[in-house]
């Protein structure tokens, strides 16, 4: 492969410095727990070799009993670490040697538990100096702006907490403490975008100052861009259709690519339905796509005659016209058959539906709502332009007029649901979208640095992703079917019944069963389900196993030093070899973390790898720079095979914030039911699209009639593709969308037993696999009836040393994704471990905080803060002539 680093990244920065976190450590009680720990130490090495000496005295006393019986009482409170009884009454029997080693080991013994009494103190204070420093940031910051979105029943009962006065908390109080300490964790700590928990900015790759990433900053001030949550307009739009005086007003057509076939029409029912939970944080009311038949009939003959060549009607002149066509027809009757039809999707009301690319998709539904000309749409449209203006000035209000803002809205859609006589219809809970971007920030990475130091390492690795790539082997099967049905060189005519039959055939089961499939079970390798025995799956399966072999050797001779494992070409000609030829065009965007360490070459840390072709741009790209929608474009045409076009998918949803984004594509694919509002140009509908199996180079691939070239499927939405409907995953198909699951260790049996540590890997200044330590839930220090907070702190300060684990990690539970960090240093966040530890009752993975806190690269005078990257690497098979 050929590859090419895409001269635009998206960085996130923490909402919060990560000396915020910081700020809320303990450690005086940590430097106090040491102490404690390191004269315990002293005092067992002590008085062990004290009990030994005097375990030599018992045995010599075997003549004397009362001698005896004083040297053991003696020395069983030595070896214990007790107040040594009976010293006095000892004194006679004992070397003054020793009797001065005894009295100062009973004078540190002492000295340890005046320590031991000084620790409540100190803790009690410094947690009460961390609980007042976290209520200021939680008043004095943005803080409050993110949890008011992300959890509105926290903020409602924030307030009462930051009032209360100093003393001992509530269960209820406790409980909230916990979730706001979270909370700032999350904002300081981690960068997941989401209002001002965490900003985003659009770096460039430039001849710089050598540095990987520079930053120019004029300041840190957030500038906001909310939306209004458009599913709310489509929970809107289904009661409206649902409502049969509303219904009348409004214009309908027949779905696009209808056909009818003998004695049935057919056509490609999209079935949406209002099951998404309205109190989820993101509500996602589930679609459905499948080739549906309808019997043919005369009624149904002319309503599809009625609606030709595109036609719009409003429903209820559609009914009269009906009517007219047959005198027979009761009004009554025709209502409930057009009825039926747009519940089953035949009918479709294009003017509720929204686009994707609209930049102010809440203004466009309100003009459509007034085109119709209606008191209840005129009513209803001055409802929605309210909840647009209220989350216009929600960006620039504080915290209490966002509240007020907020309760608007919601009063807003409630009245909506009211006009329409469903004010059963619950409201959604997530009513603005916001994301904040940081204007006073520009970032540059060094293109030389990079291209000498950091991107052959993404390279290399790009070499064995596929080993890790479940998407590929989608791809795979779907040839595989293509092939069985259509022979070698085979063609398809129509993608809708290709489509139809994979589903219905093959692909529902098979996706399931992908889904669920574990690669192994424990060291026992899982081959894919090969139904076509297809050559390139049995590979990805070799090549797969040769991960965990070859990691397994190399642990072997590093476990000895405790060294990182570093990959070698060795490793990577071993994975690669065994890989199906590569494919014409792969792209993967890179979630990277730089680690600066001085004089040494920076690291670059892979959290996590998914799909390219601008993908990780495209949600934010709204609230950037206006340059960066026609960079994403330029990259595009850059990138685009020769005798190929991108075009866009939708996706199947047009009701969820994550897929809005500007146009970057030439084209659009349009699926059936859907509205396109590109210029006709621009747009290729499904029934243009054939599919054919080019038998030289063994490639499945679709290609427009009209256009005469390839079209390659692209979805730039930020929903999972399992997700999307079933005619957009096979669709997706037929282009180049990765989801690798990276972790090489899995397949080894690496640790062995209950709890143990992996080192590092690296290949080059590219960390795979950051070092970790895996511990089962009964490995942790246990919960003790009565336990002093002193006495608990001390116990898990022991547990963390006993271990070998650094101050910095971040803990994983079980199947949870999202790690949570960790300061053994911090009273509050060692809490905040333990009780989800409780509650998980799973293994717990710790992994080392990479970078740490001294290698974040973006700081100022004053901070310094947690930042990840997303770069986007491209590739073309050197071998493929026609670029």
């Amino acid at each position: 492969m050929t590859w090419h680093l895409l001269p635009r990244f998206m960085l996130r920065v923490g909402g919060l410095p990560f000396d915020t976190a910081a700020a809320l450590a303990t450690p005086a009680s940590a430097t106090w727990a040491d102490d404690v720990l390191d004269a315990r130490q002293r005092l067992r090495e002590r008085g062990a070799r004290l009990a030994d000496s005097l375990q030599e005295r018992v045995a010599r006393s075997f003549d004397d009993p009362a001698a005896r019986r004083t040297l053991i009482n003696l020395r069983r409170d030595v070896f214990n670490a007790r107040a040594p009884r009976g010293l006095t009454a000892a004194e006679p029997l004992l070397p003054t040697d020793e009797l001065t080693e005894l009295r100062a080991w009973s004078a540190d013994r002492q000295r340890l538990e005046e320590l031991l009494r000084t620790g409540s103190g100190i803790l009690s204070e410094e947690i009460t100096a961390a609980r007042e420093e976290l209520r200021r940031v939680a008043i004095e910051t943005d803080l409050r702006y993110g949890i008011q979105l992300s959890s509105p029943s926290l903020d409602e009962y924030l307030d009462d907490y930051l009032r209360r006065a100093d003393g001992p908390l509530s269960k209820r109080e406790r409980r909230i403490e916990r979730s706001l300490l979270e909370y700032l964790l999350r904002t300081a700590c981690k960068t997941s975008p989401f209002s001002t928990l965490t900003a985003v900015s659009a770096g460039v790759f430039a001849e710089a100052d050598g540095r990987p990433l520079a930053a120019s900053v004029r300041g840190w001030d957030k500038r906001g861009s909310t939306r209004l949550n458009i599913a709310l307009l489509a929970r809107l739009s289904e009661l409206l259709t649902g409502d049969p005086q509303v219904r009348r007003d409004l214009p309908v057509r027949a779905t696009s690519g209808t056909q009818i076939h003998r004695d049935q029409v057919r056509y490609l029912r999209k079935l949406r339905g209002a099951d998404g939970n309205a109190d989820a944080a993101v509500t996602l009311d589930a679609v459905h796509e499948s080739l549906f038949f309808l019997p043919s009939g005369e009624a149904l003959a002319d309503v599809l005659a009625l609606f030709g060549d595109g036609m719009t009607l409003r429903f209820g002149d559609a009914v009269r016209q009906l009517c007219a066509m047959d005198t027979t027809r009761s009004e009554q009757e025709v209502e409930r058959y057009l009825a039926q039809l747009l519940r089953l999707g035949l009918l479709v009301v294009p003017d509720l539906h929204i686009d994707i690319h609209d930049p102010d998709p809440v203004a466009t539904y309100r003009r459509g709502l007034l085109r119709l000309g209606a008191d209840w749409a005129d009513d209803t449209a001055a409802l929605v332009e309210r909840m647009g203006s209220d989350v216009e000035r929600f960006a620039d209000a504080e915290v209490r007029r966002r509240r007020e803002l907020l309760a608007q809205i919601k009063e807003s859609v409630a009245q909506t649901h009211r006009l329409l006589g469903r004010d059963d219809t619950p409201v959604l809970r997530t009513l603005v979208y916001e994301d904040t971007t940081l204007p006073g920030l520009a970032v540059t990475g060094d293109a030389s640095t990079w291209s000498r130091q950091l991107t052959p390492g993404l390279q290399q690795l790009a070499r064995i992703l596929p080993a890790f790539d479940g998407n590929l082997v989608r791809r795979i099967v779907t040839k595989g079917f293509f092939r069985a049905r259509y022979g070698e060189g085979g063609r398809c005519e129509d993608f809708l019944s290709f489509a139809h039959q994979f589903n219905q055939d093959f692909y529902n089961n098979y996706n399931k069963r992908l889904m669920r499939h574990q690669r192994f079970d424990g060291t026992d390798f899982r081959t894919y389900d090969n139904w076509f025995r297809q050559e390139e799956i049995a590979a990805i399966d070799r090549a797969r196993a040769a991960v965990a072999q070859e990691m397994s050797l190399r642990y072997r001779t590093a476990s000895a030093t405790d060294a990182d494992i570093e990959l070698d070409e060795d490793f990577l000609a071993a994975v690669e070899g065994l890989l199906p030829r590569p494919e014409r065009l792969r792209s993967l965007s890179f979630f990277l973390q730089l680690a600066e360490n001085g004089a040494e070459d920076p690291l670059v840390i892979v959290n996590r790898i998914y799909s390219g072709l601008t993908l990780l741009f495209s949600r934010f790209a709204h609230s950037l720079d206006e340059g960066l929608t026609a960079s994403l474009r330029q990259a595009l045409d850059d990138v685009v095979p020769k005798g190929a076009v991108f075009a866009e998918l939708k996706g199947g949803y047009d009701a969820t914030n994550l897929n809005l984004h500007p146009v970057v594509t030439p084209y659009e694919v349009v699926c059936p039911g859907e509205t396109s509002f590109r210029p006709p140009h621009q747009q290729i509908p499904v029934e243009d699209l054939v599919i054919e199996h080019e038998a030289a180079t063994d490639r499945l691939l679709l290609r427009s009639r009209r256009l005469g070239v390839e079209v390659i499927p692209v979805y730039l939405g930020f929903l999972l593709p399992m997700a999307l409907p079933e005619v957009q995953q096979v669709l997706l198909n037929f282009s180049c969308t990765t989801m690798v699951q990276l972790d090489v260790w899995e397949g080894t049996g690496i640790p062995k037993g209950r709890s143990g540590a992996l080192p590092r890997v690296r290949l080059g200044n590219v960390v795979l696999q950051r070092k970790s330590w895996r511990f089962a839930a009964d490995r942790l220090p246990p919960v003790t009836a009565g336990q002093s907070d002193q006495e608990w702190f001390l116990a898990w300060r022991e547990w963390q040393r006993t271990a070998g684990l650094p101050r910095h990690v971040f803990a994983s539970l079980g199947g949870e994704r999202k790690p949570q960090y960790v300061d053994f240093d911090s009273y509050a966040c060692v809490r905040l471990l333990e009780t989800a530890v409780r509650k998980s009752d799973s293994a717990v993975t710790l992994t080392e905080m990479l970078p740490g806190p001294d290698q974040l690269w973006l700081r100022d005078d004053r901070h310094r803060y947690v930042t990840e990257l997303t770069v986007e690497l491209n590739g073309h098979n050197a071998t493929d002539t026609e670029r």
